[in-house]
């Protein structure tokens, strides 16, 4: 069972670190609900999260294209 320490500091499980890929130096937050502390990853640790959802939907069709327009073939 982890304790506080005297500084506040928790050791979280293993098993618990690995399930939910928490990583040495990694930043969290911890978020208040009722009586209840949860600790989150936090969003800020993923640099591209900004730009989810920010590119222009493509199908299929359009990404083959241009993987062969870089690839400097056309389209024969």
């Amino acid at each position: 069972m982890p304790r506080i320490t005297s500084k506040g500091q928790v050791t979280i499980p293993q098993d618990i670190r690995n399930k939910f890929g928490f990583l040495p130096g990694m930043e969290v937050d911890i978020i208040t609900e009722g009586n209840k502390a949860l600790i989150v990853k936090s969003r800020r640790e993923n640099k591209f999260i900004k730009w989810l959802g920010k590119g222009k939907q493509r199908s299929k069709k359009d990404i083959d294209q241009i993987i062969d327009d870089i690839r400097g073939r056309s389209g024969e």
